[in-house]
């Protein structure tokens, strides 16, 4: 990978972009923005990184890539059954076909260290990935603060409600290496963008390279669900 200003850039992807179908396996037409968020996420990925695929899912196929790319891959949901190979499967084979399943390469069911676990608390050491992709999961997060930013601002309010965005974010700080990199994706207006660059400042990160939320005209939007798609690197030190 070579790091450019514009794969940086954080911002909301355009139809322009690049895009691919196939990340191991071939993605589904309806996974609107997956072909988009992926193809970007992937120019990142390193030979000799280790990569953490946080909210991963049970059938979302970017975890297999990152077996593919990376030296090392681990994968954590909420769901218990990241932890059985059986279920991975069998939701596969819902998702994407039974000849999709079966004809799965078992390594990625057995290479990839798969952890249950809550992204406010994360099993893994102090400094420990050289990157951390995490893909339109934050948003979906309990916190009260990226619905009503303003109580943010008030300290005792901040710290009784739930704020798991926040502490997503700080423990994804904790788990990366010095110079390690956050690969990280939004449904929008699920997240709000001004909440989001606040904690970002506030727990002493930073943003590789520009920020812009100007909707351009060939943005890429779902109607039908009212979406757009917004992307992010973020970093504990800046190049």
């Amino acid at each position: 990978m070579r790091i450019t200003l514009e794969n940086i850039q954080s911002r909301f992807f355009t139809l322009n972009d690049s895009r691919k179908d196939t990340f191991v396996i071939k993605l589904l037409p309806e996974w609107w923005s997956r072909h988009y968020e992926y193809s970007w996420a992937g120019e990142f990925a390193q030979k000799d990184d280790i990569v953490l695929d946080a909210g991963c899912g049970l059938e979302h196929p970017f975890k297999f890539f990152l077996l593919d790319e990376c030296d090392e891959v681990y994968a954590c949901d909420w769901d218990e059954r990241i932890l059985s190979p059986s279920s991975i499967l069998n939701a596969i084979q819902n998702t994407f076909g039974e000849s999709v399943a079966k004809n799965l390469d078992h390594r990625y069911l057995t290479d990839i260290h798969y952890d249950k676990a809550s992204l406010t608390s994360l099993p893994y050491g102090d400094k420990t990935f050289d990157k951390i992709y995490c893909i339109s999961v934050l948003e979906h997060l309990k916190d009260r603060c990226n619905k009503y930013p303003v109580l943010y601002e008030v300290t005792f309010l901040k710290n009784l409600l739930r704020n798991d965005i926040f502490l997503s974010l700080k423990e994804f700080k904790r788990v990366l290496k010095d110079d390690g990199m956050l690969v990280v994706t939004f449904d929008y207006p699920d997240i709000n963008l001004s909440y989001l660059k606040k904690l970002i400042r506030d727990l002493g990160l930073t943003l590789a390279g520009k920020w812009s939320v100007n909707i351009p005209e060939n943005v890429l939007y779902n109607e039908t669900l009212r979406l757009y798609c917004f992307r992010a690197i973020i970093q504990k030190k800046k190049y």
